[in-house]
């Protein structure tokens, strides 16, 4: 899946360390290598402040191993 077509659409991002995080793609910054997003659910909470509200969140594509699209089914 290409990254760019993932903006606004929800994702499984798979980390090197196993970590997989449901996430809503808001944007893509190939130039940095980064993206952000909304974190809908994660494996590993204990990683994350907790909020009132749901902040935006950073990845860099190197710690990113596989992006795969989330269908209806698969959430």
């Amino acid at each position: 899946m290409l990254l760019q077509q993932s903006i606004g659409k929800v994702v499984r991002l798979t980390r090197p360390d196993g970590e997989v995080i449901v996430a809503k793609i808001t944007l893509i910054d190939p130039l940095e290598e980064e993206i952000v997003f909304d974190m809908l659910s994660t494996t590993d909470e204990s990683k994350y402040e907790k909020f009132d509200r749901e902040p935006a969140y950073l990845l860099y594509f190197s710690d990113i191993s596989t992006v795969d699209a989330v269908t209806d089914s698969t959430c």
